[in-house]
C-alpha cells in the first residue's frame, strides 16, 4: 500500500528556525534573505532553478542573484557541490559549530557578533575549498588578511572563490589577499565593480595581444596594458588607435605605444574622438595647412601644433622623434 502526499505544493509552508531569526537575519542583506527564503521554498517543493531564473522571479538582477548566493555561502546558510546547493540544517550545524571537540581555546570574545559571523566565515571556507579539513594555520591568516586590509567577510570568500581553480598556498594567497587590498576593494560592492572592469580588462588584453600576434604577453607588456586601461582610462579603440599610428613607424614597440597614449592622456584626449581629432590636426599641421610658421630657432610660432587640445606645450622635436620616423 502506497500513501502519497497530494498537499498543494503552493499553499504549503516554508519552516524558518528560531535559530535562523536569532543567529542570521539580523545579518542578511535585503536580496540574500530573499533569495534564501526562495531556496527554502524550492528545497521543500522539490524544484529546480538556476541563477536567472531566481532573479526572474525575484525581480532583481542576475548579477544581485550570484552576490547574494555568495553572501548566504559565506555564512554558512548554503553550501554548494558542482551545480547543485543545498541548504544545511542550522541546529545540527550550530550544535557542531558550537559544541564541538575544539582544538584552540575558545576566544575571549566568542559570544561578539562579529566573531560569530568571522566563525560562519572559516567554517565556509573550510567546507566549500578544503572538504571541511581546513588546517589549522590557515585560520589565523584569513582572520589576519580580513583585518589588516578591512575586507567583509563575504570578499574574503569572494577572493577565494575566484582563486579555487589553483592549489591553494598559503604565500600564494597572501599575495593575492595583498593585491585586493591595495585596490582598495572593501566591499561586495566595490568588489563586484572590480570584477566587471577585470571582464572588460582580459578581453580589451586579448585583442591587443591578438592585433600584435603576440601569444603570451609578457609579464612587463601587461603592465602596460592595465596601466593603459585602468589609469588612463582608455578602452581598445583608443589603444587601437595607438597600434595603428605606431604601425607606420620604424620599430613600433611597447614602449613607443606607450609614449603615444601616455601623450594623449597628458592632452587630456579622454576617447576615440577626441584622439582622431588631435591625429587629423596633427597631420595637418605637418603638411602645413594649419598656417604654422617655422621660425630661425627650429621651432614652430603660430597655433600651437595641438589645437583645442593645446593643455601642453611640446617643441617639434618631441613630434619629430615620434612621427618623423614613419616610412
Amino acid at each position: 500500500m502506497k500513501f502519497t502526499d497530494q498537499t498543494s505544493k503552493k499553499f504549503g509552508s516554508v519552516d524558518l528556525s528560531g535559530l535562523f531569526v536569532s543567529e542570521y537575519l539580523p545579518g542578511l542583506g535585503g536580496n540574500a534573505l530573499k533569495i534564501y527564503i526562495t531556496l527554502a521554498y524550492y528545497a521543500k517543493s522539490g524544484v529546480r532553478s538556476d541563477e536567472q531564473a531566481i532573479a526572474n522571479v525575484l525581480g532583481i538582477d542576475v548579477s544581485c542573484v550570484s552576490a547574494g548566493l555568495i553572501e548566504l555561502e559565506s555564512k554558512g546558510l548554503i553550501f554548494r557541490e558542482g551545480n547543485e546547493i543545498y541548504l544545511p540544517d542550522l541546529i545540527e550545524k550550530h550544535i557542531r559549530d558550537n559544541y564541538s571537540p575544539r582544538t584552540a581555546p575558545r576566544p575571549d570574545n566568542a559570544d561578539d557578533p562579529a566573531h560569530v559571523d568571522r566563525t560562519h566565515l572559516l567554517r565556509a571556507i573550510s567546507d566549500r575549498f578544503f572538504g571541511g579539513q581546513m588546517p589549522q594555520s590557515w585560520y589565523n591568516d584569513i582572520v589576519l588578511w580580513a583585518d589588516k586590509y578591512g575586507f567583509c567577510d563575504e570578499v574574503v570568500f569572494m577572493i577565494f572563490q575566484q582563486n579555487k581553480e589553483k592549489p591553494f598556498n598559503r604565500a600564494f594567497m597572501k599575495k593575492v589577499m595583498e593585491a585586493f587590498g591595495d585596490r582598495g576593494i572593501r566591499t561586495v560592492e566595490q568588489m563586484n565593480n572590480w570584477m566587471q572592469q577585470r571582464e572588460i580588462y582580459v578581453k580589451v588584453r586579448s585583442k591587443v595581444a591578438s592585433n600584435l600576434k603576440i601569444s603570451p604577453l609578457t609579464v612587463y607588456q601587461e603592465k602596460y596594458i592595465e596601466k593603459w586601461f585602468y589609469e588612463y582610462g582608455y578602452g581598445f579603440d583608443v589603444i587601437d588607435m595607438a597600434l595603428r599610428e605606431a604601425a607606420g613607424m620604424n620599430k613600433p614597440s611597447f614602449n613607443l605605444y606607450d609614449t603615444l597614449l601616455t601623450n594623449w592622456h597628458e592632452l587630456g584626449l579622454t576617447d576615440a574622438a577626441a584622439v582622431k581629432a588631435y591625429i587629423a590636426e596633427r597631420r595637418k599641421g605637418r603638411t602645413g595647412a594649419s598656417g604654422a610658421q617655422t621660425g630661425q630657432s627650429g621651432k614652430k610660432t603660430g597655433p600651437k601644433a595641438g589645437g583645442n587640445f593645446g593643455q601642453r606645450e611640446y617643441d617639434s622635436g618631441f613630434y619629430d622623434s615620434i612621427y618623423g620616423e614613419e616610412q
